[in-house]
């Protein structure tokens, strides 16, 4: 028998108080649902305040990595200023993501994003997102999976993907294979 929605959220919630956070595919084999009923009732607990999603999983809102400083707000792993990704956002806060994988991941699931910024992978300084090129599917795998790489000029990007492999984008088609990556 299938626990109503209301039931599931409160087990979520009990079970994040007990472990502190939850993969995505835990909670899919603790309450036997799909991943996309899981992820509906994990956008209504964290529409509440109760809960931050991460890449692949859950933590409880008051141990979210968004509060903790040098940590990526999307997978908690340290930030490095060589590859951070920040979102700013119209109210003034800033997150910030260890790569360009992440970063991309906070900004599609973001409102009022006023400005996100990239780092040049080759000269380590700030440019904007919406102007960066991507590189996609290299052989060099830096922090998050799928790797992916920002350069402030095309020239330079192509010259890397030469040695890597991979394959060059704007923001919006970058924006695209993530979301088919994550979604096979």
């Amino acid at each position: 028998m299938t626990v109503p929605s209301i039931d599931r959220e409160k087990k979520i919630l009990e079970l994040l108080q007990q472990q502190g956070s939850a993969s995505i595919q835990e909670l899919v084999d603790a309450f036997g649902v799909s991943n996309m009923t899981i992820h509906r009732d994990l956008n209504k607990l964290m529409e509440a305040g109760h809960l931050q999603k991460k890449h692949g999983g859950v933590t409880l809102a008051n141990k979210s990595a968004i509060s903790v400083e040098g940590q990526c707000a999307m997978c908690g792993k340290p930030n490095s200023e060589r590859t951070i990704f920040i979102v700013n956002l119209e109210n003034g806060e800033q997150k910030r993501a260890c790569c360009v994988h992440c970063g991309l991941m906070i900004q599609s699931q973001t409102k009022n994003v006023w400005q996100s910024l990239t780092t040049d992978y080759l000269h380590g300084h700030k440019i904007s997102a919406n102007q960066a090129f991507y590189l996609l599917g290299s052989d060099l795998s830096i922090c998050c999976v799928p790797s992916i790489l920002s350069f402030g000029s095309q020239k330079e990007a192509e010259k890397f993907r030469k040695g890597f492999g991979g394959r060059i984008a704007n923001m919006d088609e970058t924006l695209n294979y993530l979301h088919k990556m994550m979604h096979a």
